[in-house]
């Protein structure tokens, strides 16, 4: 989950055993040893060993798969809100490692990408309100026979229905039909890899994430999962995982203050 420095090589100097113990528990966490983690392993052993310590809270307990854990983070890190590029490829090979199939993680993907559609989820509300407040209310009752075609369609291919979909097919039934197409993909019998917990997981995990926090879309998918079998301890894993982002902050940073550390030095 991290973020890796790839463009620094470690400091050439031997770990003590409680710096060497300190980083296994890392790497048995799922973590994969960078020059960047031992950067932060000789700066601030006690941050790294108190990281550690949560990272290691969804790993020991597993209350999901370690492939799906890794389903999660991959999702989470190639969300269009964060494109973390070696956090994708680390967890792609993490998720092969643990049984994923080239299917699972390309829907994994294909889900994680519909998270574009919340411009369309928070703004359509938005002009609703501004419309009224001019006195033109947009009518979301009264459907034709097209427009409630769509919404039968949607959900018998999605399985479920949102209010927060009757303005946008009001407003926009040709982008709402070529929508319910692109997110429908990954559910279509012929293409799904992925069973229907694990799919509502994935959305749990990108409307979670620290860097977009959509609470209508996280409280819809949480009730679905739930309503696949998902179990709360399943559901809390995810946040778990998804928690696991803002150590990047550290991790990106540490690598400054060491390089900077390192010029310091060398103009004394």
């Amino acid at each position: 989950m991290p973020y890796y420095s790839v463009h620094h090589q470690p400091h050439d100097q031997k770990l003590t055993g409680d710096q060497q113990k300190l980083k296994q528990a890392l790497i048995e966490s799922g973590e994969e040893w960078s020059p960047s983690w031992h950067n932060l392993l000789i700066l601030d052993p006690t941050y790294l060993a108190a990281y550690v310590k949560l990272r290691m809270v969804p790993v020991s307990r597993r209350k999901l798969s370690r492939k799906v854990q890794e389903l999660v983070l991959l999702a989470i890190d190639a969300s269009c809100t964060h494109l973390h590029d070696h956090g994708i490829r680390l967890h792609t090979a993490a998720a092969i490692r643990h049984g994923a199939t080239r299917q699972e993680i390309m829907e994994v993907l294909e889900l994680t990408s519909v998270l574009g559609v919340h411009a369309v989820n928070v703004g359509v509300p938005l002009l609703q309100e501004v419309l009224a407040e001019k006195g033109n209310v947009l009518p979301t009752s009264e459907l034709s026979d097209h427009q409630q075609g769509l919404k039968q369609n949607f959900q018998a291919q999605r399985g479920y229905w949102s209010s927060t979909w009757d303005p946008v097919l009001a407003l926009s039934p040709d982008f709402f039909e070529a929508y319910t197409e692109l997110s429908s993909v990954p559910f279509q019998k012929d293409h799904s890899a992925l069973d229907a917990k694990t799919k509502e997981l994935i959305y749990c995990a990108i409307d979670s994430a620290t860097t977009h926090l959509y609470a209508p879309g996280l409280k819809l998918h949480i009730r679905n999962a739930i309503e696949h079998g998902a179990l709360a301890e399943e559901v809390m894993e995810v946040f778990e995982l998804a928690a696991l982002m803002g150590v990047q902050t550290v991790v990106k940073g540490v690598d400054v203050l060491a390089d900077e550390i390192g010029k310091a030095e060398i103009r004394k």
